[in-house]
């Protein structure tokens, strides 16, 4: 590679070098091939191409592309051109579009936001051009399979590294890959596995079926790190990090495509999909980005599952979607956690947490079913906003929800149609809400448990026989009189594996606990976390890492204290930590461990088990 890069450079200045210096070149059709135009030889013909070459062009402020050819079919080389300054967003150092039969070869760009640029062409060949650009180094553009059928060699580079491009691969093998520049265009069954592309082009599947992108690194890549278009079946799994400026992984009309477990880091859309169907999204972290998946163009069976979302500006917004859901999920601190527009239908939001967002659940959607999920410390948990008329959110369902410790609980507003709100939990909020269009409240006579209803229940069937008044519409005439009647843990909390787990002490007492096993990174993160105290004494949660780790406990939003045990691998005793609910304590065990095990403290102390304790798995 040492050598490689050097050679570059020697030929980066004999270009400089020998280049003659004139402005932009504009070719638009084959008439337009003339010496004014940078022709120095050739008729055209197969044999005889026309000859651009051996041009030094400087771009001006205004000017969009260095050379630009379109809609020509006569053969033609660029050959030895230096181009600088296309410093337009919306521009290129060369850029070809509705051509055939052309070579780009030998050319250098420089100072460039955009390097090659090839869009709806055929028949090209590509070789030892060097490109540094700051936004998109090459780009093939095309809206059939046979706009992708040119020959690319790993000849050229950008930002220092090679150009890596297959067209119509099958069933084959591509590991640790180095590239300034991927693309997959026309293959199928191809595995791309730990991958590694920064400051460059990120990865373009186009018009492929079945590829499988296994482990990498993609790194402040300034456009898209993964791009996937009118592709079906692809796999995106085990990124390390994908942290780019504009979107992580970007999917357009396309379906059956699966993101499982990678990082989205500090992009503003991590996972940007639209016009595409049944995709699944499974286990991946967002962390820090303008919108963790962003959803749209009437986009239509979208599975988002056990993610974590942290500090997102939005987790997932769905703008334009039909059956859509989020499901078994973790958002923390987000300007709003799930977001739905009016342009979507037939949603589910269920058995999430939200904890310390602005918004759990934001929406102007339409059938959609919110239920099941723990929303914790937000100013407003659940709100049907105000649309101004230019939505009508009609026909959902806000049930069996624990609506905790936020500033208010429920906001319907004035263009909300036939919600019907029940068997929900309005625990220590603020305010319990208000309903200011026209709703149905308790509609099988069952409606919501309030924290601070004092209302008698006379006949004891456990439905107050006082109404619950909201601001303007709002009346749930059968509140629920014990929270008791809400009989399962809500959140994601309530979606973890639970299995027995039994402690064994120095004097060989045993004792057996159901415990929730936390092995996934959403659930790790998780814990505790805004359980109400009334709950929180009869859970035990088992943290399980593939390998020994020394990760470090909190206990923000965590309301009892805690007993946490730790063991290695093999179950032996590696230390124990009493931790109180303090938010600002960290607690930093001495040695690494595989299990960590959270139990109320309380009931640590009734176990009355004594010295080192050992974790016996069944």
């Amino acid at each position: 590679m040492r050598g490689f890069l050097a050679v570059s450079f020697l030929f980066v200045l004999a270009v400089s070098a020998a280049a003659a210096l004139r402005g932009p070149i504009e070719i638009l059709s084959n008439g337009d091939f003339t010496p004014e135009n940078g022709v120095i030889s050739g008729t055209g013909a197969p044999d005889d191409p026309y000859i651009i070459a051996g041009w030094e062009i400087l771009l001006e402020k205004g000017q969009r592309y260095g050379i630009r050819i379109e809609n020509v079919d006569a053969h033609f080389v660029v050959r030895g051109c230096l181009v600088r300054g296309a410093l337009d967003p919306a521009g290129a150092a060369i850029y070809v579009a509705s051509a055939a039969n052309g070579v780009i070869e030998d050319c250098v760009i420089r100072d460039s936001l955009n390097g090659i640029v090839l869009e709806n062409s055929e028949g090209f060949v590509v070789r030892d051009n060097y490109i540094e650009a700051r936004r998109t180094g090459l780009r093939v553009l095309g809206i059939e399979v046979s706009h992708f059928d040119h020959v690319i060699t790993e000849s050229n580079t950008v930002n220092g590294l090679p150009v890596v491009y297959r067209f119509g691969l099958r069933g084959a093998e591509l590991p640790d890959i180095e590239a300034g520049h991927v693309t997959l265009a026309s293959c199928r069954d191809v595995v791309l596995s730990g991958v590694k592309v920064e400051g460059g082009d990120g990865i373009h599947i186009a018009f492929c079926k079945g590829v499988s992108l296994l482990g990498g690194n993609l790194f402040r890549n300034p456009d898209a790190a993964i791009r996937i278009y009118r592709s079906q079946g692809v796999t995106i799994r085990d990124f390390e990090r994908i942290a780019n400026s504009e979107a992580g992984v970007r999917v357009f009309l396309s379906e059956d495509v699966g993101i499982e477990n990678c990082l989205l880091g500090g992009n503003d859309h991590g996972i940007s999909v639209e016009a595409s169907s049944d995709l699944k999204f499974v286990g991946n972290i967002s962390y820090k980005n303008g919108i963790g998946i962003y959803i749209s163009g009437a986009s239509k069976g979208i599975s988002i599952s056990r993610g974590l979302f942290y500090r997102d500006r939005i987790g997932v917004k769905f703008e334009s979607a039909v059956d859509a859901e989020v499901s078994a999920s973790v958002f923390s601190e987000e300007d709003i956690a799930v977001e739905v527009r009016g342009e979507v239908s037939r949603y589910r939001v269920a058995e999430n947490t939200m904890i310390g967002c602005g918004y759990g659940v934001d929406t102007i959607g339409s059938q959609g079913i919110i239920e099941g999920n723990l929303i914790h410390g937000a100013n407003i948990a659940i709100i049907f906003e105000e649309a101004y008329r230019k939505a009508y959110p009609t026909g959902n369902t806000v049930r069996r929800n624990l609506l905790f410790r936020s500033f208010e609980c429920l906001y319907l507003g004035t263009e909300t149609r036939e919600t019907w709100v029940h068997e929900n939990l309005f625990w220590g909020c603020e305010r319990r809400g208000r309903d200011l269009g026209e709703n149905t409240w308790a509609p099988a006579g069952r409606g919501n448990w309030y924290s601070d209803y004092t209302g008698p229940d006379r006949d004891g069937d456990g439905i107050g026989d006082e109404p619950v008044y909201f601001a303007r519409n709002g009346t749930d005439p059968a509140p629920i009189v014990s929270r008791e009647a809400v009989d399962r843990i809500l959140g994601a909390l309530g979606t973890m594996t639970a299995r027995e787990v039994v402690l064994r002490d120095e004097a060989g007492k045993e004792v057996t606990l159901r415990a929730f096993v936390a092995d996934e990174a959403h659930e790790r993160f998780l814990g505790f976390q805004a359980v109400p105290a009334e709950w929180a004494r009869d859970y035990t949660i088992l943290f399980v890492w593939d390998k020994p780790v020394k990760s470090r406990f909190h206990m923000r939003n965590v309301y009892i204290p805690l007993e946490l045990l730790l063991f290695d691998p093999e179950g032996n005793f590696a230390g124990a930590i009493a931790m109180e609910p303090d938010p600002k304590k960290l607690y930093s065990p001495e040695k690494p461990f595989s299990f960590a095990l959270e139990i109320p403290a309380e009931r640590w102390e009734e176990l009355g088990l004594v010295g080192e304790v050992r974790l016996i798995l069944p």
